[in-house]
């Protein structure tokens, strides 16, 4: 069992042997209110009450549990998870009692560290509808399986609904036999409680004929619409609603972020992290494109692993401007001949954004690369707050040191480029020293990349290569040959980490 939930677990046995099963506190001998089932819509949140936790530290004080959940539910919220924990997350069984008294009605989630069949007993006269189990918590114990059937077994027989818990695919195929119709996949890593957006998502494939909720990291509508565009049924999201000052507002903008990300059903997300995560990176994405020709030689070469991205910079000012119609021209056919390919357009003002935006919910293009962001205000692009932005995307942050990186952005990722008057472009390249010193998990490098330096920048296992001068033969006009090169390349460094990983 993980450090921390080991931690957890030793005390709460201390306590439970110290008080019981309840903790002290005193339980209806039998349940009071009917059961509520989670009802699933486009839009589904289950919206946590936690004053703590140890990863975030103090969160709120929350005086008064049930008015939280009255803003909650006046907002959409389609279930309440309220934090038992009293130690490390300063709630209680006491919080559960009141927020189902003062909402019957609702569906009311036990969030806890449950390790006991009789907890589930405890849960549903305390008036739980439903109770987070964590597979993390059984799956390294002896008998673990069978104990973690128990528990689930058990919420079954009372009718509770059991939202299963998991973090790695070891843990979705331990709980396979059970065949679950509800899971939560928590992005939250209980190592390190480093958060791991691509990793988590990823898993999600894993999972079939259920339910998906996305627990932790969903800190604005972006976020949400991000992980509904991947597949998620839902999100579960606590930290941020209770530190907002208008939690209602709050979670209407989520559930309309939920319900556009499925609308729009893009792939980039869901393309770009698988790519981020299997041993096929880095992602390879050639900018620049001006031409229907070079489009469709680069998408059907497919020796060596071939092209994940093409680029489509919309900045009249560029030597590589291309003009929407023929985007949409380029699109057609790499929709019907080359449909893996994925199609970004670049953008560096409000004007090329608003095109790109069309060409997206026409379904020209899958995302957005949002050049010129200042990295003081990493979140700002174009007076467009990116933590409302409900379109695939990501910022690109011009560096020639260290110190030039801001790490606080929004989103899963960025892409460094190097600094110039064109933006990008020009053929400079960023220090592979600088490059190493940004401690990104996942580093997506733009600038100066060609045949004879790609070497250096493989061996800092970037997820991404963003390429275009360095495959051309004049500006706006691509090199086959040079592509394939890089690619040849590629194959070949992959191939020699492959080996000295065994």
């Amino acid at each position: 069992m993980v450090e921390v939930l080991a931690k957890i677990t030793k005390e709460r046995s201390l306590d439970i042997a110290n008080k019981g099963f309840d903790f002290g506190y005193q339980i209806p001998k039998e349940r009071i209110h009917p059961l509520i089932k989670p009802c699933f819509d486009s839009g589904f949140i289950i919206a946590e009450l936690k004053r703590a936790s140890p990863s975030a530290g103090h969160i709120g004080a929350i005086t008064d549990v049930a008015n939280l959940a009255g803003a909650y539910l006046n907002g959409g919220a389609n279930a309440l998870s309220v934090l038992c924990e009293e130690r490390h997350f300063q709630g209680s069984l006491d919080d559960l009692i009141k927020v189902k008294n003062a909402y019957p009605k609702a569906c009311v989630l036990r969030k806890d560290f449950l390790q006991h069949p009789e907890e589930i007993d405890i849960s549903y006269r305390a008036g739980a509808d439903m109770v987070l189990l964590i597979v993390a918590m059984f799956i390294d114990e002896p008998q673990g399986f069978e104990s973690f059937k128990t528990m689930y077994e058990e919420c079954l027989k009372y009718g509770i609904t059991p939202l299963i818990e998991v973090h790695s695919k070891e843990e979705i195929d331990f709980i396979a036999p059970l065949k679950p119709p509800l899971v939560g996949i928590n992005s939250r890593d209980l190592r390190t409680f480093s958060i791991n957006i691509p990793a988590a998502c990823t898993l999600y494939q894993h999972l079939q004929d259920t339910q998906v909720i996305f627990e932790s990291a969903i800190t604005s509508s972006s976020g949400a619409y991000m992980v509904s565009s991947v597949g998620f049924n839902g999100v579960l999201c606590g930290s941020y609603l209770v530190g907002h000052n208008n939690p209602t507002y709050a979670i209407q903008s989520l559930k309309t972020a939920l319900k556009m990300g499925k609308a729009h059903n893009s792939p980039f997300y869901r393309k770009i992290f698988e790519l981020f995560t299997q041993d096929k990176k880095p992602a390879i994405k050639i900018c620049g494109i001006t031409n229907l020709d070079d489009a469709l030689l680069i998408a059907k070469e497919r020796q060596n692993g071939g092209v994940d991205m093409l680029g489509f910079i919309l900045v009249p000012q560029s030597p590589r401007y291309i003009e929407p119609k023929m985007i949409k021209t380029i699109a057609k056919a790499l929709q019907t001949l080359h449909p893996h390919i994925l199609r970004i357009a670049v953008v560096n003002d409000k004007h090329s954004l608003n095109q790109a935006k069309a060409l997206y919910e026409q379904g020209y293009i899958h995302a957005i690369q949002l050049h010129g962001v200042d990295s003081k205000n990493p979140n700002t692009f174009a007076n467009l707050s990116l933590k409302d932005a409900l379109f695939c995307h990501y910022i690109v942050q011009n560096i020639a040191h260290k110190e030039d990186f801001n790490p606080d952005y929004e989103g899963a990722f960025c892409l460094v480029d190097s600094i110039s008057a064109q933006g990008g472009g020009s053929g400079r390249s960023i220090s592979i020293d600088v490059l190493q010193a940004l401690n990104e998990p996942y580093l997506c490098i733009a600038g100066g990349i060609n045949a004879e330096n790609i070497g250096s920048f493989l061996a800092l296992n970037p997820a991404m290569l963003d390429i275009n001068s360095g495959v051309e033969y004049a500006k706006g006009k691509k090199d086959i040959t040079k592509i394939a090169l890089i690619l040849k390349i590629i194959k070949e460094h992959r191939h020699l980490r492959r080996n000295d990983e065994i």
